[in-house]
């Protein structure tokens, strides 16, 4: 079967944007299974010797055969994403769904970029680290985002936390209000299609719809923002669980859900009922399948047990003081542990107090039950070593296979005998005991988070339930292996908790922590504390700024950190005047956005070149003719120039016709050569130019 009808078959009609790939598709490809159910594309016809016309580029010509498998890949997910949110009937395929009322629309709307412009004044110590804090809408943000951090199997971001409103009736928030429109209404009244902030009461009818309205979008956006081995973090409560649950299945797929996390962070000692001070944290993956890639070579998601340092150091102390006095250093940890409840972050190592000749590389040891959990386990004689009298067998079986493997752990010093009772064995703190699992219950109590706002802030109640950076920490580091170089994005960055967590994780790393974490804020317009236009200065970043100057309002010494960030602007929308007043390298980047929104995960600049500044997903040229100052940015489309454009073309192997930008168009016609698209109203046609599906006369 030929590419073009398998696409035809599978993919043309189910969503506008694909059929770009198939409207200039000519020469006959096969699709045919490749190792590790890989889609191999190959040409199967042969060129005629006998013909002296030289063939024009094939289209797709350029690519390699990673980057075709990606195109392929990315065409059946879009396809598998527009049949998962179009109509749903009542004999339809899925499952179950989660409807609601602009179900249909969400995928489709188009969110424009917005302009990132920095903001020297609100930017603290810029030069010394290259984290972001963006004022503006999260959605265009995020949008924006796409040109330096879209998601690939080595690009993108590792972790991605959201901690959206979480609808209790008194939270406002964004969504689109037109979620009553059909697909095909929408194309009628595009124009109208808006986001509005507005309190969402709990006797609002449509609550929900407006949350899922409001959420939708940005998941999806976040999504094409994550590396495939990536991570995304949700927190939410009890309102709106279910319904977030659904959507991160139908976005994510079900087989990428990894955990749901409680955090336990009060007792509400008023509720009439029952208390429930607890919030939920929904885990999931980009791609499981890229996320076990990585575990089998970094290993299990593990973290350091609580209290290890302090332990250890006491351990390192008796050391030194008491040398090889193994009994004396017991005697000394069991001393340091003793009175340990159930709580303390030294519970799960207290029992970690024997101390032998192994103990400078595995540190000390704990005597471990050596019966068969299930109690199955096989049942054989163990002499003692001295009497050689069989020890006591435990009932449920010995949890080593044979005798041999028994002794050969007594051959080891690996095995405490205890007279003629059962021996134990001996297990080290150091031999990768030091590390617990993490469980799915969180223990910290929200006052402490409250707290510390207030000691580095001294308005602690600006801004209610803000989350706890140790616990982000925690989280951060888990789910990245402690990756030094990880990025890191909170699309609802509030207090700036996630900026603060990242802050200390690298200072803990020494000269080798290089994460790097975006934090976008749009204020809070029912805080009353707060103005809008200066909630993210005062709040997200003023934060960042105290942490890393150690100055708190406190007034007590904290240390300093060699750290700082970019404040950004991105609250101006693409306007006419914007675009007009803009610089060749920014109106090369607005155009670029919307050619690498429609192209996910193809790279679509080129460098190196006077006017052709990058490529569609089909290969077709992109050239820009638009210099520094206002005589070169009204600098026509020439004869002369349009033949340095084609050349530039030629010698970059990109697609005819090319797209030139311009604002005047003076060189012959030529359909085949270029199509002409003038500055500023091609793209503020609501850059939409390669987004939706060109017409027969139309290429890009």
């Amino acid at each position: 079967m030929s590419l073009l009808c398998w696409l035809k078959t599978e993919i043309v009609g189910r969503h506008c944007r694909l059929s770009q790939l198939i409207t200039y598709y000519s020469a006959p490809f096969c699709v045919t299974k490749h190792s590790g159910a890989k889609l191999l594309i190959m040409e199967t016809t042969k060129p005629n010797p006998k013909t002296k016309t030289k063939a024009a580029p094939h289209p797709l010509g350029h690519y390699s055969h990673e980057q075709l498998i990606h195109l392929v890949e990315e065409l059946q997910e879009e396809k598998r994403m527009s049949e998962a949110f179009g109509q749903i009937s009542e004999t339809g395929s899925n499952d179950a769904a989660l409807m609601w009322q602009g179900r249909n629309r969400f995928l489709a709307e188009n969110v424009p970029p917005v302009s990132l412009q920095p903001d020297a004044a609100r930017s603290f110590q810029s030069e010394r680290g290259e984290h972001r804090i963006i004022d503006g809408n999260n959605l265009a943000v995020m949008r924006s985002l796409l040109t330096d951090f879209r998601g690939g199997p080595n690009t993108g971001f590792d972790v991605i936390y959201f901690d959206p409103p979480y609808n209790t009736g008194e939270d406002t928030f964004a969504y689109n209000d037109n979620y009553r429109f059909s697909t095909a209404e929408l194309g009628k009244h595009r124009n109208k299609v808006r986001q509005v902030d507005r309190k969402v009461g709990l006797d609002d009818p449509s609550r929900h719809t407006k949350w899922i309205n409001h959420i939708a979008p940005r998941l999806w956006a976040a999504r094409k923002l994550m590396k495939h081995s990536g991570v995304i973090i949700v927190s939410i409560d009890e309102h709106e669980l279910p319904r977030l649950w659904m959507l991160l299945g139908e976005m994510f797929g079900e087989h990428n859900r990894l955990a749901t996390l409680i955090w336990e962070r009060s007792r509400k000692n008023d509720a009439k009922y029952i208390s429930e001070g607890h919030e939920y944290m929904l885990v999931w993956a980009r791609d499981k399948s890229a996320l076990d890639e990585v575990s089998r070579k970094k290993g299990k998601w593990r973290e350091r047990k609580p209290g290890l340092e302090p332990f250890l150091a006491e351990f390192n102390r008796l050391r030194e003081f008491l040398e090889d006095d193994y009994e004396a250093i017991s005697a000394g940890l069991k001393t340091f542990v003793r009175g340990i409840k159930k709580g303390s972050p030294l519970w799960t190592i207290r029992q970690y107090v024997g101390v032998d000749a192994k103990c400078g590389e595995l540190g000390p040891y704990i005597e471990d039950n050596p019966t068969w959990p299930s109690g199955q386990g096989p049942t054989f004689d163990v002499p003692h070593p001295e009497t050689g009298i069989p020890v006591r067998t435990p009932p449920k079986g010995w949890r080593i296979s044979s005798l041999k493997k028994f002794m050969d752990l007594h051959a080891a010093d690996r095995i405490e005998w205890k007279g003629a009772g059962t021996p134990k064995i001996k297990k080290y703190l150091l031999e990768g005991r030091e590390n617990d699992v993490f469980t799915s219950v969180i223990q910290k109590e929200a006052r402490q988070s409250v707290m510390m706002l207030d000691a580095l802030l001294g308005f602690g109640d600006a801004i209610n339930h803000p989350k706890d950076h140790l616990v982000l920490k925690r989280l951060f580091n888990l789910v990245t292996w402690s990756n030094p170089n990880a990025q890191i994005l909170d699309a609802y960055a509030g207090s700036g908790t996630t900026g603060h967590a990242v802050l200390e994780m690298n200072a803990e790393d020494g000269p080798a922590g290089q994460r790097r974490c975006v934090l976008i804020e749009y204020g809070d317009p029912s805080n009353k504390k707060l103005p809008r236009d200066e909630y993210t200065d005062r709040l997200t970043a003023e934060r960042l700024r105290r942490v890393i100057s150690g100055q708190w309002a406190d007034g007590k010494e904290h240390p300093t950190l060699d750290s700082g960030f970019t404040f950004y602007q991105g609250k101006e929308e693409m306007s006419r005047a914007y675009i007009m007043a803009a610089t060749r390298e920014n109106l090369a980047d607005i155009i670029l956005q919307i050619v690498e929104e429609d192209s996910n995960r193809i790279d679509c600049r080129m460098d190196g070149y006077k006017y052709l500044i990058g490529r569609t997903r089909n290969g077709f040229g992109i050239a820009l003719l638009w210099e520094n100052g206002a005589n070169g940015k009204n600098q026509p489309l020439t004869a002369e120039i349009l033949d340095i454009i084609i050349d530039e073309a030629h010698a970059a192997g990109v697609v005819k016709p090319v797209f030139v930008y311009a604002t005047q168009n003076i060189a012959p016609f030529s359909d085949d050569l270029y199509r002409f698209q003038q500055i500023p109203d091609s793209i503020l046609a609501r850059l939409l130019i390669l987004h939706e599906a060109p017409s027969d006369e139309e290429g890009a």
